[in-house]
């Protein structure tokens, strides 16, 4: 186990414990290293900077051995591909007026490729390429993305520099060992006047003012919990002009929802026994939940 320090502030951090660790080595499996599995309450000790506050995982696996678990990790969360596509394709509607035609994007941490299929399908653009540490998944990617997505972890010298006009990173930040490196990667990949979208959990999101220690955002695969104010600042520190943040509406059924809420089991059972009798759990309810869009631009 390696300790992390705040990505923020550094060796002037002062942290304190928000959790002690509830994570038991002998259980890990592929599953746990999977996207959007359900809520299980294992996570390393959180600390939060009370200076900047900033909430990040300490002690944690090396990075070599969490690029190992990635490497084996499933698709969980192919139910849920509709609504997500939905949801994030809000976001680059908001972009689409100001970048080329047919931009060349790339995802970071695109799973199967879903959402990059979904900009070739729209006709939004067929110049997408992506990174996915999971073998696994890309190899269930669509025959026409397989040779344009990368099989590892984002390093900034996976691609030129000026390479891309937009760039999008759906939670996939939180995972990072380094976000700053993909701050700074993402930032040189960007050709001039170019975009980055980001997706993150929110440490003060309606998610964790409900349920704390039980939201699903504190969990082993989430390393550095960002709010507003954290994310806008480690990108605005790189060079980035902050062009919007906001609470990031998401849809889904109301069996989803309650699945990945903090409620108990006994409750979530009782819950869902109450949708099946009135046929209601399929219904789609959109709630912002507790995550935040960033939009960004290179600032040239």
């Amino acid at each position: 186990m390696v300790d992390i320090i705040c990505a923020l502030c550094g060796q002037k951090q002062q942290i304190k414990v928000l959790y002690e660790a509830t994570l038991d080595k002998r259980n890990l499996t592929k599953k746990t290293y999977s996207a959007r599995r359900m809520p299980d309450k294992v996570h390393y000790r959180i600390l939060k900077c009370v200076r900047c506050s900033l909430v990040f995982s300490s002690p944690i696996f090396p990075a070599e051995k969490l690029s190992k678990f990635y490497r084996k990790s499933v698709c969980s969360y192919g139910d849920q591909i509709p609504y997500l596509i939905k949801t994030y394709l809000k976001i680059v509607e908001q972009i689409k007026k100001d970048l080329p035609k047919n931009p060349k994007i790339l995802e970071v941490g695109c799973g199967n490729g879903f959402f990059l299929k979904a900009l070739i399908d729209l006709g939004f653009t067929k110049n997408v390429f992506g990174v996915e540490p999971s073998s696994k998944m890309v190899s269930e990617s669509n025959s026409a993305l397989k040779d344009k997505i990368k099989i590892n972890v984002f390093k900034s010298s996976l691609f030129p520099k000026n390479s891309f006009n937009l760039i999008l990173c759906f939670h996939t930040l939180d995972h990072m060992f380094d976000p700053d490196e993909f701050v700074r990667g993402a930032y040189s990949m960007l050709k001039k006047n170019g975009y980055a979208a980001v997706v993150v959990h929110d440490t003060q999101g309606l998610s964790v003012r409900l349920f704390g220690e039980r939201s699903a955002i504190f969990d082993i695969e989430h390393i550095y919990l960002f709010n507003k104010k954290t994310l806008k600042k480690i990108f605005a520190r790189s060079g980035f002009k902050i062009i919007g943040v906001s609470n990031l509406v998401n849809s889904y059924p109301l069996n989803y929802w309650v699945q990945m809420s903090g409620f108990p089991n006994v409750v979530k059972k009782f819950v869902k026994y109450i949708f099946d009798v009135f046929m209601i759990g399929k219904k789609e309810i959109s709630i912002p939940a507790g995550n935040i869009a960033l939009i960004t631009k290179k600032n040239v």
